[in-house]
């Protein structure tokens, strides 16, 4: 057999193609895997497990005063990957790692003058969990859709997030997260809405 270097002609390999390969959990047997066999260990199994929304205005109660965001009614019991409370506590049932994309609509509402400061920061069991985010808003009426996405490794099983939003004294005390009510046949905008997809 002519060694590997010397076939001169390049092929396009098919999924049931077969590599030459070393199986190291088998007395580093040699042995053929296919090309599907490989591509498939580079699958992402991604799975919806929460979604949720509210229509419901959230304020601060005043200006540095932190306000829990919240995310409509209750889903979920403790058997689920994922459940939240109506006070917007968002539970990790099961370990693993998750992707949470998470929307906001920001609107200052009221009375003009002066500019609105607000804060958003998101905590891990009470403790803040990245850096937070902010927006000035000098105008009434401006709606402004904010969105993160994050993955999220959850190494303990009863893990909490949540997400606080606050009124900075920097700024006036007015701002907050709004529900819109559309005109045309397409559907209100919420003023909260997440979705949590579990790997693996």
């Amino acid at each position: 057999m002519a060694q590997i270097s010397t076939y001169a002609s390049i092929q396009t390999p098919t999924l049931d193609d077969k590599l030459i390969g070393t199986d190291v959990e088998n007395e580093n047997l040699t042995k053929n895997f296919t090309v599907s066999s490989i591509l498939s260990l580079q699958n992402v199994d991604l799975t919806n497990v929460l979604s949720a929304t509210s229509y419901a205005d959230q304020e601060p109660s005043g200006l540095d005063s932190p306000l829990q965001v919240t995310f409509g009614a209750a889903q979920n019991t403790a058997s689920d990957a994922v459940m939240l409370d109506s006070a917007g506590n968002i539970t990790f049932n099961q370990t693993g790692t998750y992707l949470f994309n998470g929307y906001a609509t920001i609107e200052r509402q009221g009375s003009s003058g002066g500019v609105a400061s607000l804060l958003f920061r998101s905590l891990i069991n009470g403790s803040q969990a990245s850096t937070i985010k902010g927006f000035d808003l000098g105008n009434t009426q401006i709606m402004i859709p904010y969105e993160v996405t994050v993955p999220v490794k959850i190494e303990t099983a009863g893990t909490v997030l949540t997400w606080e939003l606050l009124r900075d004294s920097s700024g006036v005390n007015s701002g907050g997260i709004y529900s819109h009510t559309t005109s045309s046949s397409w559907d209100n905008v919420p003023s909260t809405h997440f979705d949590i997809y579990k790997l693996g």
